[in-house]
């Protein structure tokens, strides 16, 4: 092992592109190793062939376990600071919305119509799945999770759509969207079903069908022990059925946005409809601001995705694509 004292990370020779990957499961004679961009894959550990240790060092391998578990990551030793000083907030990346804009128009030349933006956060419709981002997963939703297929389908058709459409895109992390999902005890699905169609299709206070919808996500870790909802899992639904209405929350970039439009948003905030109205409000404010700025964002998963990119990049800098 490269990294003796870190978390196991993996490669696998004749599949580079699916990046390195960390073991989830290690019984029965099988590996369950879940990869950066290639996702959750079972193999039998006597036929394996060509995994190898990634090349990286301890605290880069820790990095990425924490990330690809879902975990914060702890910090290797902590600094010291004088009893009772708050360490300060980060700087805010642009002094105003004004600035967040200009720097969207150079990162994302022609705006929400050009072809950048479009590659790699809109997607297309003659794309699928993941390749085809959010245009596919929108247009997957509308198919599968009408009030139509509400009415012909099975519970276990419609609990296998919800997954699968979690999975159109990275803005749910697969250790807190699809596999947890797919751990969900059997006679939890029906309740679930029923919280969804409740929540897409329902009428009246949208607040209480959102919470009545989180707390049917009875969702465990490896261990058996319950999870926590995060915020994307919780409004993905809404906001790929309803994306002129809902959209997605990421809260720590929220919360960095709400002061470039005059609010305030907390990111450890409990997932509740009342939390999630505030959130929107970022949103809404937002979306106003681009379309005084002259952008025409489709929807608010297009300002989910300005948001998000803007907050996520630094302005100085191009990073790597999230496609989430």
């Amino acid at each position: 092992m490269s990294n003796p004292k870190g978390p196991a990370v993996f490669v696998l020779e004749n599949q580079p592109e699916w990046g390195a990957g960390i073991v989830l499961e290690d019984r029965d004679g099988k590996w369950v190793l879940l990869f950066e961009q290639g996702g959750r894959r079972v193999f039998n550990k006597l036929l394996i062939k060509g995994l190898k240790p990634a090349d990286l060092s301890t605290d880069d391998a820790r990095a990425l376990d924490a990330k690809l578990r879902g975990r914060p990551l702890k910090a290797a030793t902590a600094k010291s600071t004088k009893k009772g000083k708050k360490s300060a907030l980060p700087a805010p990346l642009y002094a105003t919305c004004e600035d967040q804009v200009r720097w969207f128009e150079t990162f994302f030349a022609g705006g929400f119509e050009g072809e950048r933006f479009i590659d790699e956060e809109r997607g297309r419709s003659d794309r699928k799945g993941k390749n085809g981002y959010k245009t596919a997963a929108i247009t997957f939703a509308h198919e599968q999770l009408s009030p139509e297929r509400f009415e012909t389908a099975s519970d276990e058709e419609l609990f296998a759509a919800v997954k699968k459409l979690i999975q159109f895109t990275n803005i749910v992390h697969p250790m807190e969207g699809a596999i947890a999902l797919g751990a969900m005890k059997v006679e939890d699905h029906a309740p679930f079903v029923a919280a969804v169609k409740a929540l897409l299709h329902g009428t009246g206070d949208y607040n209480g069908r959102f919470e009545r919808f989180v707390d049917t996500l009875n969702i465990t870790d490896a261990e058996g022990k319950a999870k926590k909802v995060t915020w994307p899992l919780a409004t993905l639904l809404s906001a790929m059925y309803h994306p002129t209405e809902h959209v997605c929350v990421k809260p720590t970039a929220f919360e960095a946005q709400a002061p470039l439009v005059g609010l305030s948003a907390n990111k450890s905030q409990p997932v509740t409809g009342a939390a999630y109205v505030r959130f929107r409000e970022v949103a809404l404010a937002t979306q106003q601001r681009l379309l005084d700025a002259g952008h025409r964002p489709r929807d608010l998963m297009d300002v989910y995705s300005f948001i998000w990119r803007s907050q996520a990049e630094k302005p100085a800098r191009a990073s790597t694509p999230d496609k989430a």
